[in-house]
């Protein structure tokens, strides 16, 4: 199963790279280093991969990204799924659900709830039971996580699904469809704490569901129950679409952009760094107005590029580069020790603001020529000075 998803993270970064749908032939030999796959064959080793993700189509003999959930789904059409978890701790895989709470919305009205209690075949720790008010002898009997889940799936169908604090709960409902189905959870997510924190910024000081309840003055107040802290989690989803349409915001995508995590809209400017080769050199992140923000050098300008779309720990001004980056380009060089140089060429001409930082000299060095070599020295040199 592993196998699979990671099938499918790889024919998503193909696609997206090649910019458009990538014939099955070319997809399979690149998945798996294939020399030659005809259409048929090619066809039947990507079926499962593609059929069983929500985000890749067939387009004829071809695999392309399929619209993203609620591309064009109203607001006010949209029907959403608001869902709490309990658990017997706080990883999934250690831990278990041991009650699914559930509020179904259409027309931004309560339509139908949601509850059952879950045998998660762990014993509740005391720290959980104090929370909860959930105790072992309750949950004996009750459906196990499979069934539990399913007939949760079954009251969700293809609705919005919304949650405070949404990472924990999918990873758990995650966890469990994928032992049902081979799959994910492919409905569009909402997750109410980042919408608060985009919304409601400067207006609260935290945004936990019991302080967000109080701040709201919603009906019902959160008590660690998850039927309870649905329906709280609710009244708050209805708040923060209220305030959502206030800025603009029509459709399920566009409320789903305002929650987005610094990370995820890194991760969707990734297209930027398609085409890099393997090789060393420099790139340039390049604004709107072709203004430059950020000089760099690789050894590897493909791997360089791409990581940073998959890490968070950026210095601050080159994170502030990056978000406002529209157009990456690069230069290939023949070393490394050229692409040192052009680098720094390029940034006492051009002074990017990314690159500002205090000279210190005792961080730079000079190049100079020993033998055959090349050696890294303190001494002032017509090389130089390079970061250290």
């Amino acid at each position: 199963m592993q196998l699979r998803l990671d099938a499918a993270d790889r024919l998503v970064e193909l696609v997206e790279e090649q910019r458009g749908p990538v014939l099955a032939e070319e997809a399979a030999r690149r998945l798996f280093a294939l020399r030659q796959a005809p259409v048929a064959l090619a066809r039947s080793l990507l079926a499962e991969v593609v059929e069983t993700d929500t985000r890749l189509a067939w387009n004829g003999d071809a695999v392309a990204l399929a619209e993203p959930p609620g591309a064009t789904l109203l607001l006010e059409d949209a029907t959403y799924v608001v869902v709490d978890l309990e658990t017997t701790g706080l990883r999934p895989g250690q831990s278990g659900i041991c009650e699914i709470g559930a509020v179904r919305l259409c027309g931004f009205e309560v339509d139908a709830e949601f509850q059952t209690l879950v045998d998660p075949g762990l014993p509740i720790a005391a720290g959980v039971s104090a929370l909860t008010g959930l105790r072992n002898d309750q949950l004996r009997g009750a459906p196990g996580p499979g069934d539990a889940v399913r007939s949760f799936l079954a009251f969700a169908g293809d609705a919005v699904l919304v949650a405070h604090n949404a990472r924990f709960d999918l990873a758990f409902l995650d966890r469990e469809t994928e032992r049902l189905t081979g799959s994910r959870i492919g409905s569009p997510v909402l997750d109410t704490v980042r919408l608060a924190r985009t919304l409601l910024a400067g207006r609260v000081s935290w945004f936990g569901l019991a302080q967000l309840a109080w701040f709201l003055d919603t009906t019902e107040r959160p008590c660690h129950r998850a039927l309870p802290d649905a329906k709280a989690t609710s009244e708050l989803l209805l708040a923060l679409i209220g305030l959502a349409q206030e800025r603009g915001a029509r459709t399920v995508t566009d409320l789903a952009a305002l929650a987005a995590t610094r990370s995820r809209r890194l991760l969707d400017k990734r297209h930027l760094a398609y085409g890099a080769p393997s090789h060393p050199g420099v790139y340039l992140f390049l604004g709107r107005s072709g203004q430059v923000l950020y000089v760099g050098r690789a050894r590897n300008l493909r791997s360089r590029l791409r990581s940073y779309f998959r890490s968070d720990r950026q210095r601050p001004a080159v994170e502030a580069a990056l978000a406002a980056a529209e157009r990456i380009e690069w230069r290939v060089t023949g070393s490394e020790l050229e692409a040192a140089l052009e680098e720094l060429r390029l940034i006492r001409n051009l002074r990017p603001p990314g690159n500002a930082r205090v000279s210190r000299p005792e961080r730079h060095v000079w190049l100079r020529r020993r033998g055959d070599s090349v050696v890294a020295s303190a001494r002032p040199s017509p090389v130089g000075p390079l970061r250290s």
